[in-house]
C-alpha cells in the first residue's frame, strides 16, 4: 500500500497538535504530583495558590469526585481510578492537584504554593513480596495487590507434563519498560454549558478505544463528548493511551473555569 503522508511530512508541512489553533482565552494547566510512593492525603491547602494573580482555579481530588465518576477498568477487582488522586496516593508522580492560570508560567509558579500534607503508609518495592498476604494493600477495597490473575490451559496439560522426559522451570526478572514518542501529550478541552457537552482535542492515535470510558466518567452520553485528534502524530507506541485521564481532567477544568483549558507536556514523564 502506497503511503500518502510522506510529501507533507518530509517538506515540514505536517500538522501536529502544536500546529493547530486553540480558542481565544484558553487557560493553561499545571499538574502537582505526589512526592510519596504510598500515603494518605490528609490536607491540601490551596489558598496561597488561588490568591496569585492570573490563577483561575486549583482543582483537587475532592472536586473531581464531585463532578465525575471513576473510570471503567478491565479488572474484576474493585479498584477506583480517577483523573486526580482521591484520598491517597499510590506512586511517586501521581497527579494530586491541577492549577489553572492564564499562562503556563503563572500556573507553574502557583503550583509551588500548593501545600499537601501526607500521612506516610508502608511501601513494598519487590513485586513478589507485594503479593504476600502480609503486604500493605494499595487498594483497601481489595484482598490482594495481585489484582489480575489469568490462567490458560489447552488440552491435557497435566498429562503432557506427566509424560514429559524433562521439565524446565525458571523465574525471570523483567525491568521497568517504557516508550518515549517524539511528541508528548497535548490536550485542549472546552465545555459548552448550554447543552453540557465537551469538546476535546488530544493527540492519542486511538481515540475510539477510550471514548466510552471518558464519556461515562464525565457523566455524559457519548454524543456529548466530542474527541478530535490532529492529522499527524509524533509517535504513540501505545503509551499515549495514558493521556485519557488528562482529557477528563482538562474537561472538568474547562467546566469549572468556564474557559477552554490546555495542557501540553514538556516531557512524557511530567504530564
Amino acid at each position: 500500500m502506497l503511503r500518502k503522508e510522506d510529501p507533507a511530512l518530509l517538506s515540514g508541512r505536517g500538522r501536529y497538535a502544536d500546529d493547530l489553533p486553540v480558542p481565544v482565552g484558553t487557560l493553561h494547566a499545571h499538574v502537582v504530583r505526589s512526592t510519596r510512593a504510598h500515603a494518605e492525603i490528609v490536607r491540601i491547602d490551596t489558598a496561597a495558590a488561588l490568591a496569585q494573580p492570573g490563577v483561575w482555579a486549583v482543582i483537587t481530588g475532592e472536586d473531581v469526585a464531585k463532578l465525575s465518576d471513576p473510570f471503567l477498568i478491565a479488572l474484576k477487582a474493585p479498584l477506583h481510578q480517577w483523573s486526580l488522586a482521591v484520598g491517597r496516593v499510590r506512586y511517586v508522580g501521581e497527579a494530586v492537584v491541577l492549577v489553572v492560570a492564564e499562562n503556563r508560567y503563572l500556573a507553574e509558579d502557583a503550583a509551588d504554593l500548593v501545600n499537601i500534607e501526607f500521612r506516610e503508609l508502608p511501601v513494598v518495592m519487590d513485586p513478589l513480596k507485594a503479593c504476600e498476604k502480609s503486604a500493605p494493600l494499595l487498594h483497601p477495597e481489595t484482598t490482594s495487590n495481585e489484582v489480575s490473575v489469568r490462567h490458560f490451559a489447552y488440552g491435557d496439560t497435566a498429562g503432557a507434563f506427566a509424560q514429559a522426559h524433562a521439565r524446565i522451570k525458571l523465574t525471570s526478572e523483567f525491568p521497568r519498560l517504557s516508550f518515549t514518542p517524539m511528541e508528548c501529550y497535548v490536550v485542549v478541552a472546552e465545555f459548552a454549558p448550554t447543552d453540557g457537552s465537551y469538546n476535546v482535542m488530544a493527540n492519542f492515535q486511538g481515540p475510539f478505544s477510550t471514548h466510552p470510558v471518558m464519556a461515562r466518567a464525565l457523566r455524559v452520553p457519548g454524543p456529548k463528548f466530542r474527541l478530535r485528534i490532529p492529522p499527524d502524530s509524533g509517535g504513540s507506541f501505545g503509551i499515549k493511551l495514558s493521556v485519557f485521564p488528562y482529557m477528563v481532567l482538562m474537561a472538568l477544568a474547562a467546566r469549572i473555569t468556564g474557559r477552554p483549558v490546555m495542557r501540553a507536556a514538556s516531557a512524557i514523564s511530567t504530564m
